[in-house]
């Protein structure tokens, strides 16, 4: 049986970017009926006992429901550490990010806009992610429908993602999906970020 991740911050921590109710509907409404569903469609199914990463990179050989709610848990359990409360100071990345940003992208200002470019091409719903291989150490920015991630098709490590998905938002923005994930960078925990990238530095 697959287990909740503790939000690591209250409901109301990512305010004014991400608002109280949209969190708890969030977490409490869609995060874990994911996971609800995927221990019932994995009990039903007969599925092997594994890590939910090793049933993500096998994830074709399941059925769309396991796909599905096997996606939407493990995204947002990512999700969840990928961002942090608000602070009074500018939420810049550094360090090791940083250097990763500079170098792939031009600096911080043309990512955002390269991110904001993705979120805007993803018709529906889905998520925007920043991914390393882990075979070559190339950087890419890549965008997936529903709760796919591109662990179900590359090998690759996820540096960072963000939910596109009308439930992340619209409470606040409405259909303004490029107003949140402009103000979700406010928010985002670019010690996760360093932490992915900690295996590749020398390499």
């Amino acid at each position: 049986m697959y287990l909740p991740k503790k939000l690591p911050y209250a409901y109301s921590s990512l305010e004014p970017f991400i608002d109280e109710e949209t969190m708890f509907i969030h977490y409490n409404k869609h995060y874990l009926t994911y996971l609800k569903n995927l221990n019932e469609a994995v009990e039903k199914e007969k599925v092997k006992k594994m890590p939910i990463e090793l049933l993500i990179k096998s994830i074709d050989n399941y059925s769309s429901t396991i796909r599905n709610n096997a996606g939407g848990y493990y995204n947002h359990s990512l999700f969840w550490y990928m961002l942090k409360p608000a602070s009074r100071t500018t939420n810049e990345p550094y360090s090791l990010i940083k250097n990763v940003i500079d170098k792939n992208f031009g600096g911080y200002n043309n990512f955002q806009k390269l991110i904001l470019e993705a979120a805007k091409k993803r018709f529906g719903s889905g998520w925007v992610w920043l991914v390393i291989s882990k075979r070559t150490g190339k950087v890419m920015i890549t965008e997936t429908p529903y709760q796919d991630n591109p662990k179900m098709y590359f090998d690759v490590d996820i540096i960072l993602g963000i939910d596109v998905w009308e439930h992340a938002y619209y409470l606040k923005y409405n259909a303004q999906r490029e107003a949140y994930v402009k103000n979700i960078f406010n928010v985002i925990n670019w010690e996760y970020c360093n932490k992915v990238l900690e295996k590749y530095v020398g390499k």
